[in-house]
């Protein structure tokens, strides 16, 4: 008994050794009640992304004269940070125009777990056409 569950441990072991190593084998399996034989293939689970880079935008350098948009998804305190921030910016930069997005369209208060809110959501603030956008979360 001891020896066939150390065979099946190694070959386990090489089989997910040589799944990690690229090998991906197709392993067939016995047939029951006479049926067709089947094929199993080792798939690794992590997936493969195919990674593109993003230019970043380049930095502002003053604030004077900009619309800056701030965002909040909702979460306790979050808002109460944004205020003050806002509070803060409007003493620095007296110019700069400070929209509340979170205060506008209530509705988009939230944490975007879906795509199709993630989209109104950037909608929303691309209409206000801030120049810069401060978003918060809190706890």
């Amino acid at each position: 008994m001891l020896k066939k569950l150390r065979l099946m441990a190694l070959i386990l072991l090489a089989s997910f050794l040589l799944a990690a190593a690229g090998a991906y084998p197709v392993v067939a399996a016995p047939a029951a009640d006479g049926a067709d034989q089947q094929e199993w293939e080792f798939i690794i689970p992590t997936g493969e992304i195919e990674k593109t880079s993003v230019d970043p935008a380049p930095r502002i350098k003053n604030l004077d004269g900009k619309t800056i948009a701030l965002r909040w998804n909702g979460k306790n305190n979050g808002d109460v940070f944004l205020d003050h921030l806002a509070v803060l910016l409007h003493k620095k930069y007296p110019s700069a125009k400070i929209v509340k997005t979170y205060e506008m369209e209530k509705s988009l208060n939230t944490i975007t777990g879906a795509n199709d809110v993630s989209m109104k959501v950037t909608e929303f603030i691309k209409k206000q056409k801030p120049d810069l956008v401060i978003a918060a979360q809190a706890d």
